[in-house]
Protein backbone atom coordinates (compact mmCIF):
# COMPACT_ATOMS: atom_id res chain seq x y z
CA UNK A 1 0.00 0.00 0.00
CA UNK A 2 2.90 2.37 0.59
CA UNK A 3 4.48 2.01 -2.58
CA UNK A 4 1.13 2.55 -4.56
CA UNK A 5 0.45 6.00 -1.96
CA UNK A 6 4.13 7.06 -3.28
CA UNK A 7 3.53 6.17 -6.64
CA UNK A 8 0.34 8.32 -6.43
CA UNK A 9 1.46 11.15 -4.84
CA UNK A 10 4.91 11.80 -6.89
CA UNK A 11 2.24 11.35 -9.81
CA UNK A 12 -0.21 14.75 -8.06
CA UNK A 13 2.97 16.88 -7.80
CA UNK A 14 4.20 15.68 -11.46
CA UNK A 15 1.01 16.62 -12.43
CA UNK A 16 1.04 19.60 -10.70
CA UNK A 17 4.32 20.91 -11.45
CA UNK A 18 4.61 20.41 -14.94
CA UNK A 19 1.31 19.22 -16.25
CA UNK A 20 0.76 16.85 -18.41
CA UNK A 21 1.53 17.26 -22.48
CA UNK A 22 -0.26 14.09 -24.15
CA UNK A 23 2.45 12.24 -26.01
CA UNK A 24 5.19 14.75 -25.81
CA UNK A 25 8.31 11.93 -26.16
CA UNK A 26 10.13 14.88 -24.44
CA UNK A 27 8.87 15.91 -21.32
CA UNK A 28 10.75 17.35 -18.53
CA UNK A 29 9.65 17.76 -15.28
CA UNK A 30 10.25 20.55 -13.11
CA UNK A 31 10.89 21.16 -9.12
CA UNK A 32 11.68 17.35 -8.01
CA UNK A 33 11.63 16.06 -11.10
CA UNK A 34 13.63 18.92 -13.02
CA UNK A 35 16.65 15.88 -14.29
CA UNK A 36 14.28 13.08 -14.67
CA UNK A 37 12.86 12.78 -18.50
CA UNK A 38 9.64 11.40 -18.82
CA UNK A 39 10.88 8.33 -20.55
CA UNK A 40 10.74 7.02 -17.11
CA UNK A 41 8.50 6.57 -14.59
CA UNK A 42 8.87 9.10 -11.71
CA UNK A 43 7.37 6.79 -9.36
CA UNK A 44 8.63 2.84 -10.24
CA UNK A 45 11.59 4.37 -12.44
CA UNK A 46 10.68 1.81 -15.22
CA UNK A 47 10.56 3.06 -18.56
CA UNK A 48 7.69 4.38 -20.15
CA UNK A 49 6.48 3.38 -23.48
CA UNK A 50 5.22 6.33 -25.23
CA UNK A 51 3.58 3.42 -27.98
CA UNK A 52 1.47 1.66 -25.86
CA UNK A 53 -2.28 1.80 -26.18
CA UNK A 54 -3.88 4.88 -24.25
CA UNK A 55 -7.15 7.09 -24.44
CA UNK A 56 -6.69 10.05 -27.15
CA UNK A 57 -6.01 13.31 -25.03
CA UNK A 58 -5.07 11.66 -21.97
CA UNK A 59 -1.39 11.48 -20.46
CA UNK A 60 0.68 8.57 -21.43
CA UNK A 61 2.46 8.77 -17.80
CA UNK A 62 -0.32 9.39 -15.75
CA UNK A 63 -3.31 8.67 -18.41
CA UNK A 64 -5.46 11.51 -17.21
CA UNK A 65 -7.09 14.05 -19.67
CA UNK A 66 -5.46 17.10 -20.91
CA UNK A 67 -6.93 19.67 -22.24
CA UNK A 68 -5.57 22.54 -24.32
CA UNK A 69 -5.39 25.36 -21.63
CA UNK A 70 -3.18 23.12 -19.91
CA UNK A 71 -0.65 22.42 -22.96
CA UNK A 72 -0.97 26.19 -24.16
CA UNK A 73 0.19 27.44 -20.38
CA UNK A 74 2.24 24.99 -20.51
CA UNK A 75 4.08 26.40 -24.23
CA UNK A 76 3.92 29.34 -22.76
CA UNK A 77 5.88 28.48 -19.78
CA UNK A 78 8.51 27.01 -22.33
CA UNK A 79 8.39 30.15 -24.30
CA UNK A 80 9.48 32.09 -21.32
CA UNK A 81 12.19 30.00 -20.22
CA UNK A 82 13.17 30.12 -23.85
CA UNK A 83 13.32 33.68 -23.78
CA UNK A 84 15.13 33.51 -20.33
CA UNK A 85 18.18 31.60 -21.56
CA UNK A 86 17.88 33.56 -25.20
CA UNK A 87 18.58 37.05 -22.98
CA UNK A 88 20.76 34.92 -20.46
CA UNK A 89 22.63 33.95 -23.90
CA UNK A 90 22.79 37.66 -25.34
CA UNK A 91 24.15 39.12 -22.04
CA UNK A 92 26.98 36.13 -22.01
CA UNK A 93 27.57 37.05 -26.10
CA UNK A 94 27.64 41.16 -25.28
CA UNK A 95 29.83 40.35 -21.95
CA UNK A 96 32.11 38.22 -24.07
CA UNK A 97 32.07 40.59 -26.84
CA UNK A 98 32.83 43.49 -24.37
CA UNK A 99 35.58 40.93 -22.97
CA UNK A 100 37.06 40.23 -26.51
CA UNK A 101 37.13 43.84 -27.72
CA UNK A 102 39.10 44.64 -24.47
CA UNK A 103 41.23 41.74 -24.74
CA UNK A 104 41.79 42.94 -28.24
CA UNK A 105 42.50 46.33 -27.11
CA UNK A 106 45.03 45.27 -24.13
CA UNK A 107 46.87 42.88 -26.98
CA UNK A 108 47.42 46.04 -29.03
CA UNK A 109 48.60 47.66 -26.49
CA UNK A 110 51.51 45.11 -25.58
CA UNK A 111 52.43 44.99 -29.13
CA UNK A 112 52.95 48.86 -28.73
CA UNK A 113 54.66 48.69 -25.44
CA UNK A 114 56.95 45.37 -26.91
CA UNK A 115 57.55 47.33 -29.90
CA UNK A 116 58.65 50.38 -27.43
CA UNK A 117 60.70 48.41 -25.20
CA UNK A 118 62.46 46.80 -28.20
CA UNK A 119 63.40 50.09 -29.79
CA UNK A 120 63.95 51.62 -26.39
CA UNK A 121 66.33 48.26 -25.87
CA UNK A 122 67.88 48.90 -29.54
CA UNK A 123 68.83 52.44 -28.56
CA UNK A 124 70.37 51.76 -25.73
CA UNK A 125 72.82 48.61 -27.08
CA UNK A 126 73.29 50.47 -29.61
CA UNK A 127 74.96 53.89 -26.53
CA UNK A 128 76.35 50.94 -24.76
CA UNK A 129 78.43 49.28 -27.96
CA UNK A 130 79.31 52.54 -30.07
CA UNK A 131 82.46 53.37 -27.97
CA UNK A 132 83.15 49.76 -28.76
CA UNK A 133 82.23 49.82 -32.70
CA UNK A 134 85.45 50.87 -34.39
CA UNK A 135 87.63 48.29 -32.12
CA UNK A 136 84.91 45.59 -33.11
CA UNK A 137 85.23 46.36 -36.97
CA UNK A 138 89.08 46.55 -36.73
CA UNK A 139 89.23 42.94 -35.02
CA UNK A 140 86.50 41.89 -37.48
CA UNK A 141 88.97 43.15 -40.19
CA UNK A 142 91.83 41.23 -38.37
CA UNK A 143 90.47 38.28 -38.25
CA UNK A 144 89.15 38.05 -41.55
CA UNK A 145 92.91 38.96 -43.08
CA UNK A 146 93.62 35.94 -41.14
CA UNK A 147 91.34 33.72 -42.20
CA UNK A 148 92.71 34.69 -45.89
CA UNK A 149 96.20 33.75 -44.59
CA UNK A 150 95.28 30.60 -43.04
CA UNK A 151 93.92 29.87 -46.50
CA UNK A 152 96.26 30.52 -48.06
CA UNK A 153 98.72 28.88 -45.66
CA UNK A 154 98.83 25.15 -47.63
CA UNK A 155 99.79 26.46 -50.83
CA UNK A 156 102.85 28.88 -48.89
CA UNK A 157 103.86 25.55 -47.90
CA UNK A 158 104.03 24.38 -51.35
CA UNK A 159 105.89 26.91 -52.85
CA UNK A 160 108.15 26.65 -49.80
CA UNK A 161 108.92 23.04 -50.48
CA UNK A 162 109.43 23.48 -54.17
CA UNK A 163 111.78 26.64 -53.34
CA UNK A 164 113.83 23.92 -50.68
CA UNK A 165 113.88 21.79 -53.98
CA UNK A 166 115.07 23.83 -56.31
CA UNK A 167 117.41 25.43 -54.08
CA UNK A 168 119.48 22.23 -53.50
CA UNK A 169 118.63 21.10 -56.99
CA UNK A 170 120.36 24.66 -58.20
CA UNK A 171 123.40 24.21 -55.33
CA UNK A 172 124.27 20.56 -56.59
CA UNK A 173 124.54 22.08 -59.93
CA UNK A 174 126.41 24.86 -59.13
CA UNK A 175 128.90 22.09 -57.58
CA UNK A 176 128.72 20.35 -60.21
CA UNK A 177 130.04 23.17 -63.07
CA UNK A 178 132.34 24.09 -60.12
CA UNK A 179 134.24 21.04 -60.08
CA UNK A 180 133.96 20.34 -63.99
CA UNK A 181 135.38 23.87 -64.48
CA UNK A 182 138.04 22.77 -61.57
CA UNK A 183 138.89 19.55 -63.70
CA UNK A 184 139.24 21.82 -66.92
CA UNK A 185 141.67 24.42 -65.05
CA UNK A 186 143.52 21.19 -64.15
CA UNK A 187 143.23 19.34 -67.54
CA UNK A 188 146.37 20.95 -69.98
CA UNK A 189 145.00 22.52 -72.69
CA UNK A 190 145.81 20.65 -76.39
CA UNK A 191 145.49 22.15 -79.56
CA UNK A 192 144.51 25.86 -80.44
CA UNK A 193 142.68 28.52 -77.99
CA UNK A 194 139.09 29.95 -78.80
CA UNK A 195 140.63 32.99 -80.02
CA UNK A 196 142.69 31.89 -82.28
CA UNK A 197 140.75 29.61 -83.76
CA UNK A 198 138.05 32.36 -84.19
CA UNK A 199 141.00 34.35 -85.80
CA UNK A 200 141.34 31.90 -88.22
CA UNK A 201 138.32 31.79 -89.54
CA UNK A 202 137.90 35.37 -89.57
CA UNK A 203 141.29 35.54 -91.49
CA UNK A 204 139.93 33.07 -94.11
CA UNK A 205 136.83 35.26 -94.40
CA UNK A 206 138.81 37.96 -95.18
CA UNK A 207 140.58 36.45 -97.50
CA UNK A 208 137.86 35.90 -99.92
CA UNK A 209 136.21 39.25 -99.28
CA UNK A 210 139.45 41.33 -99.83
CA UNK A 211 139.02 39.98 -103.58
CA UNK A 212 135.48 41.97 -104.02
CA UNK A 213 136.06 45.15 -102.29
CA UNK A 214 136.10 46.89 -106.06
CA UNK A 215 132.79 45.30 -106.94
CA UNK A 216 130.45 43.82 -104.05
CA UNK A 217 132.19 44.09 -100.98
CA UNK A 218 132.19 47.79 -99.73
CA UNK A 219 132.61 46.92 -95.59
CA UNK A 220 135.00 46.40 -93.65
CA UNK A 221 137.22 42.99 -92.35
CA UNK A 222 135.33 40.46 -90.42
CA UNK A 223 135.84 39.75 -86.93
CA UNK A 224 134.46 36.44 -84.75
CA UNK A 225 133.98 37.09 -80.65
CA UNK A 226 135.21 33.98 -79.36
CA UNK A 227 132.85 34.81 -76.11
CA UNK A 228 129.60 34.17 -78.09
CA UNK A 229 130.53 33.73 -81.44
CA UNK A 230 128.85 37.29 -82.63
CA UNK A 231 130.16 37.78 -86.65
CA UNK A 232 131.18 41.25 -86.39
CA UNK A 233 131.69 43.63 -89.43
CA UNK A 234 134.06 46.20 -88.53
CA UNK A 235 132.94 47.41 -85.10
CA UNK A 236 129.50 46.14 -85.22
CA UNK A 237 127.28 43.20 -85.63
CA UNK A 238 127.28 41.69 -89.33
CA UNK A 239 123.27 41.54 -89.63
CA UNK A 240 122.89 45.09 -88.53
CA UNK A 241 125.88 46.89 -91.25
CA UNK A 242 125.36 44.65 -94.52
CA UNK A 243 122.56 44.77 -97.20
CA UNK A 244 121.49 42.53 -99.35
CA UNK A 245 124.63 41.93 -101.77
CA UNK A 246 126.85 42.12 -99.29
CA UNK A 247 124.92 39.47 -97.13
CA UNK A 248 125.13 37.05 -100.15
CA UNK A 249 129.19 37.67 -100.44
CA UNK A 250 129.12 37.43 -96.59
CA UNK A 251 127.40 33.88 -96.83
CA UNK A 252 129.73 32.40 -99.53
CA UNK A 253 132.86 33.87 -97.25
CA UNK A 254 131.60 31.78 -94.19
CA UNK A 255 130.71 28.69 -96.62
CA UNK A 256 134.39 28.75 -98.02
CA UNK A 257 135.62 29.01 -94.94
CA UNK A 258 134.12 25.73 -93.97
CA UNK A 259 135.99 24.02 -96.04
CA UNK A 260 139.29 25.06 -94.77
CA UNK A 261 138.65 23.88 -90.98
CA UNK A 262 140.38 20.84 -91.69
CA UNK A 263 143.50 22.51 -92.62
CA UNK A 264 143.87 25.09 -90.19
CA UNK A 265 142.22 23.49 -87.11
CA UNK A 266 143.68 19.87 -87.93
CA UNK A 267 142.08 17.52 -85.23
CA UNK A 268 140.53 20.65 -82.91
CA UNK A 269 137.28 20.62 -84.76
CA UNK A 270 135.20 18.68 -87.48
CA UNK A 271 134.87 20.40 -91.29
CA UNK A 272 132.20 19.58 -93.47
CA UNK A 273 132.65 17.19 -96.52
CA UNK A 274 129.64 18.45 -98.57
CA UNK A 275 128.72 22.51 -99.53
CA UNK A 276 125.37 23.06 -100.74
CA UNK A 277 124.31 26.44 -102.64
CA UNK A 278 121.30 27.22 -103.43
CA UNK A 279 121.22 29.82 -106.30
CA UNK A 280 123.87 31.90 -105.60
CA UNK A 281 123.09 34.30 -108.44
CA UNK A 282 120.74 36.64 -106.15
CA UNK A 283 120.37 40.39 -105.25
CA UNK A 284 121.38 41.54 -108.50
CA UNK A 285 124.81 40.32 -108.38
CA UNK A 286 126.97 40.38 -111.62
CA UNK A 287 127.26 37.22 -113.09
CA UNK A 288 131.27 37.45 -113.67
CA UNK A 289 131.41 37.50 -109.79
CA UNK A 290 128.90 34.90 -109.27
CA UNK A 291 131.33 32.51 -111.96
CA UNK A 292 134.95 34.25 -109.99
CA UNK A 293 133.03 32.94 -106.35
CA UNK A 294 131.81 29.23 -107.83
CA UNK A 295 135.63 29.01 -109.32
CA UNK A 296 137.20 29.88 -105.80
CA UNK A 297 135.02 27.42 -103.58
CA UNK A 298 135.70 25.06 -106.65
CA UNK A 299 139.15 25.33 -106.19
CA UNK A 300 138.58 25.60 -102.06
CA UNK A 301 136.86 22.25 -102.60
CA UNK A 302 139.62 19.89 -104.64
CA UNK A 303 142.28 21.45 -102.56
CA UNK A 304 140.33 20.53 -99.58
CA UNK A 305 139.13 17.31 -100.71
CA UNK A 306 135.43 18.59 -100.16
CA UNK A 307 132.40 18.01 -102.70
CA UNK A 308 129.92 21.35 -103.28
CA UNK A 309 126.72 21.33 -105.08
CA UNK A 310 125.10 24.19 -106.33
CA UNK A 311 121.76 25.11 -108.00
CA UNK A 312 122.01 27.99 -111.15
CA UNK A 313 119.31 29.90 -112.17
CA UNK A 314 121.47 30.58 -115.52
CA UNK A 315 123.66 28.83 -117.84
CA UNK A 316 127.45 28.42 -115.84
CA UNK A 317 130.20 28.34 -118.36
CA UNK A 318 133.10 25.37 -117.69
CA UNK A 319 135.08 26.82 -114.53
CA UNK A 320 137.79 24.54 -114.33
CA UNK A 321 138.44 20.85 -114.47
CA UNK A 322 136.20 18.46 -112.50
CA UNK A 323 132.98 20.49 -112.62
CA UNK A 324 130.46 19.01 -113.85
CA UNK A 325 127.46 20.37 -114.64
CA UNK A 326 123.42 18.82 -115.24
CA UNK A 327 120.96 20.64 -117.26
CA UNK A 328 117.09 20.45 -115.97
CA UNK A 329 115.09 19.14 -118.24
CA UNK A 330 111.93 21.52 -117.26
CA UNK A 331 112.20 25.11 -117.14
CA UNK A 332 110.30 26.72 -114.47
CA UNK A 333 111.26 30.84 -115.22
CA UNK A 334 112.12 30.86 -118.70
CA UNK A 335 115.59 29.89 -118.54
CA UNK A 336 117.25 26.37 -118.37
CA UNK A 337 118.56 25.70 -115.07
CA UNK A 338 121.73 23.25 -114.14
Amino acid sequence: EEPYRLRTRLLGQLHRGAGCIGRSPQFEGIDIFDSLPVRLCPACEQKIDIHRDHPEGTCYVCTQPVTEDQRRRRGELEKRSLAAEADDLQEVIARTRSDLDQAKADHRHAQSTHQDIARQLNVDRAARLAPFMARLEEMAAQTAALEQKLMALPAIEQMLTRKTAATQTSQAAQERLNRLKQQIDETPTTGRTPIDRCALFADRMNEFLNRHRDDVWVAGNVAISADDLTFYVGTRPWSQVLGAEARVLFFLAYSRALLFLARDLGDDGPYPGLLMLDNPFQQGIASDVVHEVLRDIADAAQATGAQVISTQAVPVPRLSRGIEQIIMPNTYIGEPES
